[in-house]
Order: structure tokens, then C-alpha cells, then sequence
């Protein structure tokens, strides 16, 4: 590899999540993907999965924080397995992060790993404003699969003590705890996201842990915005906990 490929990869890895592939007319991330990708706890030499990785985010982000971590994406959609796939040759990442399509309902690993990370539909079907074109419907409504397929999944791939991390809506904490405890999961650890200090959560960060003991910490709450109008911008303690906002700090609600 010459100074000047060396010199690319550096910079679409500084400037990530900018420049990914994603699907024409798909689900497009958002930055729930982002935190939850700052939120996981990975520690150099584990393996891990990313469940419904559609074009790779979360993974590629976690591997970016810890390089020294190897993680497999589990997609349905073709179009995101092939998205997947080229963002994580762009960031040379592809001896760290390999791709494979499958649903997630009926999908097993060959073998147990540390940690699993998963962005789920969080909507059920009926539930909410439809999306439009199917591959969006997927992504953000169960349309083929339930949050306990994905706590289910984890829960048979992890070894024990091995963490789940996930991301998900605070509204639906009473079933989302009911499905992680019927999958043999503990939830350890949650940190509910506000737009604004004056708000209610939008978004709820959780780890939970395979056959662990019972005791949840909750973290601080995480504000995203500060200021007002036009001056709205994302907060200096977002911008801490996730700098893969500082690619849009002037992001507004």
C-alpha cells in the first residue's frame, strides 16, 4: 500500500460516518447508530456481532473506537449486505469486519462471541406513521422479525457474561426488559437520550448482560442539543460521548 491509499483511509476514517454507501431509496441511518456505537463496550481482542447491520454503521463505528475488536454484520437486505461490505473495504476494515445476509429470527453464529450490538425496528407493524418503500418498512417497523428475535439471537450467540447493547425507544422499556429476561438477558446498564435538557427522552441506550446477577445502573442522561433557533447545536457533552456527531455539530432538532 502506497503513503498516498495510507493517507485515503486515514481520511475517510477521520470524516466517518460521511461517505458511506448506503441503499438507493433505503433506510438511511440516523445518529441513534452513532451513539449506540459510542455507548458499547468493547475492549481490544473480543469478537462481536452486529445484528441488522444494514450498511454497516454501528460496527464500523466500534471498530474505529477499538480496532483491536473483530465483528460480524448480520443483514436481511441484500442491497445493505452489499453496502456493508464496500464501506467496510473503503475504511480497510474488511480483515476486521466481515458481512453476511441473514435473518436475524433464524440466524446462528458457528461460534459464541463477547459482545453483540443491534439498532432494531422500533416501531411495531400499525404502529406509527408507514414508511415508504419496503426497505425502510423493514428497518423501522417488525416487519419480519420482533425485538425478541434480536435479544433471542444475542442471547444464543453470546458467551456468559457476554454484553448486549442496544438502542430503542424509552416507551417501550416494560416489554423490551420482559423479552431480555425471557432470553436469559440482564439489562446492567441504561442511559435515557433528551433532544433537550427541558424534554422527555427520545431514545434509550441499554446493555444488558448474559446470565448475569440483577442490578441496573442508570447512567446520567445524555442532552444532544443546547441553545435555541437558529442557534441550536449539538451539546459539548454529545460531542464528548459521540464525536461521530462532529461531522454535523450544528445539527438542529
Amino acid at each position: 500500500m502506497t503513503a498516498l491509499d495510507t493517507n485515503a483511509i486515514l481520511e475517510r476514517r477521520e470524516y466517518f460516518p460521511r461517505g458511506l454507501v448506503q441503499p438507493e431509496g433505503g433506510y438511511r441511518f440516523s445518529l441513534d447508530s452513532l451513539l449506540l456505537a459510542c455507548f458499547a463496550n468493547v475492549t481490544r481482542g473480543q469478537t462481536g456481532l452486529d445484528l441488522g447491520c444494514g450498511c454497516g454503521v454501528v460496527g464500523l463505528g466500534v471498530l474505529l473506537r477499538q480496532p483491536g475488536a473483530t465483528i460480524t454484520g448480520v443483514e436481511l437486505n441484500p442491497q445493505a449486505v452489499e453496502a456493508a461490505r464496500e464501506n467496510a473495504a473503503n475504511l480497510h476494515l474488511a480483515e476486521k469486519m466481515g458481512i453476511e445476509q441473514g435473518d436475524v429470527s433464524d440466524w446462528r453464529p458457528d461460534k459464541v462471541v463477547d459482545f453483540v450490538v443491534a439498532n432494531p425496528p422500533y416501531r411495531k407493524l400499525g404502529k406509527g406513521r408507514e414508511s415508504c418503500g419496503e426497505q425502510r418498512k423493514t428497518a423501522r417497523f417488525e416487519a419480519s422479525g420482533s425485538f425478541y428475535g434480536f435479544a433471542r439471537c444475542a442471547a444464543v450467540a453470546l458467551k456468559t457474561r457476554g454484553r448486549f447493547a442496544f438502542v430503542h425507544l424509552p416507551e417501550r422499556l416494560p416489554e423490551l426488559m420482559a423479552d431480555l429476561a425471557e432470553a436469559g438477558l440482564t439489562p446492567k446498564r441504561l442511559r435515557l437520550v433528551h433532544g433537550k435538557v427541558d424534554q422527555e427522552p427520545r431514545m434509550a441506550l441499554v446493555e444488558a448482560v448474559k446470565a448475569a446477577s440483577l442490578g441496573l445502573r442508570v447512567e446520567p442522561p445524555l442532552i444532544l442539543h443546547e441553545g435555541t433557533g437558529r442557534n441550536t447545536r449539538l451539546s459539548e457533552q454529545a460531542l464528548e460521548f459521540c464525536p461521530f456527531l462532529a461531522c454535523n455539530p450544528k445539527e438542529s432538532e
